[in-house]
């Protein structure tokens, strides 16, 4: 598989962490993965065949041209994909799309709508000028100058997303109680605003963080023992992660093999 990845300009970067670009030819060959919780915001521009989808265990469905996945919080999705894979990524910081939109990002928790239910005709315009691009740097540079655009109209970044980074940063590592505290809310209004603005609670978004960061480094070290990987991540002991294992996989970890090795994780910052 061909991955091209490119950081956004300096002052995107508290709304985009990274664009990303996967292409391969699978002809008559299906490639499957799970999708696992995971604390991800990640638009999809397919430039060639969509994926195809089977949510909760029903019926396969083809993914919109233009299409935004919210955090997942448990096992919910088996994507599928055959023929020509090409598929443009923007992967956004955990309050990017709030600060885009003014979403209350509960609502796309656990939800993959098509583009323009969020964006409207933007989205439609979007997806036809990155199609239109003729190479990866060009279609960085189509969505940037879209995102710039829309940031106009909204305010600057908040200690929300200050703190919600910081997650990111550490791994799902930090105190709450200091990204409270260096945030200037309460822990109401911090709780609250959380939630709204990245969709899930702090300590659920911190745990999901973690187990992404977890799955990433076995997939990158299959021959590294499970313990050893928990130990780096912090986990408190190997019961601590089979339990997190199975709430946001649905699987122990000795059953993470076969279609898990082909989950595409977001390269990190």
């Amino acid at each position: 598989m061909d991955i091209k990845r490119a950081l956004p300009h300096h002052q995107l970067r508290d709304v985009v962490r990274s664009f990303e670009e996967r292409r391969v030819e699978l002809g008559s060959a299906i490639l499957s993965w799970p999708v696992p919780a995971r604390p991800h915001q990640i638009l999809d521009v397919h430039l060639a065949e969509p994926y195809r989808v089977r949510v909760d265990g029903g019926k396969t469905s083809t993914m919109p041209d233009v299409s935004l996945v919210g955090p997942q919080t448990y096992r919910r999705a088996q994507v599928y994909l055959s023929g020509s894979v090409h598929v443009f990524n923007v992967l956004f910081q955990p309050c990017g799309l709030n600060r885009l939109v003014g979403i209350n990002m509960t609502s796309l928790v656990n939800q993959d709508p098509a583009a323009s239910d969020v964006f409207g005709k933007s989205a439609v315009r979007l997806g036809d000028a990155v199609r239109m691009a003729p190479n990866f740097d060009q279609r960085v540079a189509v969505v940037e100058r879209w995102i710039e655009t829309m940031l106009e109209r909204r305010g600057p970044d908040g200690p929300i997303g200050i703190a919600s980074r910081r997650m990111i940063a550490l791994s799902g590592g930090a105190r709450i109680d200091d990204l409270v505290a260096a945030s200037g809310l309460s822990t109401s209004q911090f709780q609250r605003r959380f939630a709204t603005e990245v969709g899930m609670a702090p300590k659920l978004f911190a745990r999901t963080i973690r187990f992404d960061r977890t799955l990433a480094a076995r997939r990158d070290a299959p021959g590294k023992p499970w313990t050893e990987i928990i130990h780096e991540l912090g986990y408190f002991d190997q019961a601590h992660f089979i339990r997190e294992c199975r709430a946001f996989a649905g699987l122990p970890p000795s059953s993470l093999i076969g279609d898990w090795d082909n989950i595409f994780f977001p390269s990190d910052d």
